[in-house]
């Protein structure tokens, strides 16, 4: 079997009956102490990073999510899969009584934000971990906001399960012809260095200057059509440069090979493992990504209030058969050059940008929304509610990132009085 297939066998390896698909989530936040410092990474003389998980994984029931660390040391949640978005619902509050607790034991405080607002990023010691250590020296070579990326970015992730190949095809070109809405939909990152950052939709930024070989949009690395979409993420992921590989018992080491080369040498010699795909698949940033089932990530972590927005906006788009027809015919008619400028719109906060077909940004993003409301409808799950106050209220006063800044501006309070007061 060629090294092509075997990935593609790996991507689909755990497709479910299309009643049986399942949502989960993702949830990045910081942990400061009182002082409004961010708590060490690693083990020392204080209360780190490192000790908060092991006391997370120690307190929870490992059925309600899994708890791990970003290499800046931002906590990471991830949800059981659900069916639908009240049982999401159910976790993420478990969840978040949770962490509190513990938070509220140890005298420190989270932040759902998309950028560290306080922190420079060499402020911020990195995780003791190989594969984060060898990511830092490629993120030096690649890009130039690679360490803000790592150190002071957090994010919501969902993740769909596959139910076939064209199912997935179709998946990951809408969240890809979208990213732009939701780009803008979901910007929560008003500060930088404590000071506001105006239209600028920072942590997109961010990412789109992080490493142009394996971040962006799907677009960026030709990736166009629907069609054999998977064969050409595929062929794009094998030319990357790798940034570790896994060794013959699967510890992590550095390497000078692309991610193709380095599975096919493995498979050459027969001691190819799921794991070194894994691995592999892993390496890849784009703003949606294939694994063994479809992740999309190119959400601001919101306040904890609406963390289920973008789960409810996307589900709405991306699981009604009807709703995902009429999204590929129009995205479909745009050309290349719309597509570009399209992209492009999404790293400021302009609602008045002009975008395809002649129409504005807000144009797309009203009738995206919009859509995705009728297809929650469709869903008959009662989970409009998640997403429909929220789209509304972003198209009347802008994004969190917008509304932000302006309530910073008139409430005489220092940014660190202001934000851990409304966040």
């Amino acid at each position: 079997m060629k090294i092509n297939k075997k990935i593609k066998s790996h991507i689909l390896s755990q497709t479910v009956d299309k009643n049986d698909r399942k949502i989960g989530i993702e949830v990045e936040c910081f942990v400061y102490s009182k002082n409004i410092k961010r708590i060490p990474v690693n083990p020392s003389n204080n209360y780190s990073a490192i000790n908060l998980l092991h006391e997370l994984n120690n307190v929870s029931n490992k059925t309600d999510g899994v708890y791990s660390l970003e290499p800046g040391g931002q906590i990471e949640w991830s949800s059981p899969p659900f069916s639908d978005i009240s049982g999401l619902e159910k976790s993420l509050y478990s969840y978040k009584k949770l962490i509190d607790d513990v938070l509220k034991k140890r005298n420190l405080m989270s932040l759902y934000i998309g950028v560290d607002p306080f922190c420079d990023p060499e402020s911020i010691d990195l995780i003791e971990h190989k594969k984060y250590q060898l990511m830092n020296s490629n993120m030096k070579k690649n890009g130039t906001l690679g360490k803000w990326m790592m150190r002071n970015t957090a994010s919501i992730q969902v993740n769909y399960d596959i139910i076939d190949e064209r199912d997935a095809e179709e998946i990951m070109f809408i969240s890809d012809c979208i990213h732009p809405i939701s780009a803008y939909l979901f910007s929560n990152s008003p500060f930088q260095l404590c000071k506001p950052v105006g239209d600028n939709n920072l942590r997109n930024q961010i990412w789109e200057n992080t490493d142009s070989s394996r971040c962006r949009s799907l677009f960026d690395h030709k990736i166009d059509r629907p069609d054999q979409l998977i064969d050409s993420y595929i062929k794009f992921m094998m030319g990357v440069p790798g940034i570790f590989q896994l060794d013959d018992d699967l510890q992590i080491q550095n390497t000078d090979l692309t991610l193709g080369k380095q599975l096919e040498k493995k498979l050459i010699n027969k001691k190819i493992k799921k794991e070194d795909i894994q691995a592999a698949l892993h390496q890849i940033f784009t703003n949606v990504r294939l694994k063994s089932l479809i992740e999309i990530r190119d959400i601001d972590c919101l306040p904890f209030r609406h963390i289920l927005a973008p789960v409810a906006f996307l589900t709405g788009l991306l699981t009604d058969n009807s709703i995902r027809k009429q999204l590929i015919s129009e995205f479909l008619k745009w050309s290349t050059q719309e597509r570009q400028l399209w992209n492009k719109a999404a790293l400021k906060l302009d609602p008045n940008k002009p975008g395809p077909d002649n129409r504005t940004y807000l144009d797309w993003i009203t009738w995206v929304g919009e859509i995705a409301i009728k297809g929650l409808f469709n869903r008959r799950y009662n989970e409009t509610k998640y997403f429909s106050n929220y789209f509304y209220s972003i198209i009347e006063k802008g994004p969190i990132s917008i509304q932000d800044q302006n309530h910073f501006k008139s409430s005489n309070k220092s940014l660190g009085e202001f934000l851990f007061t409304i966040k």
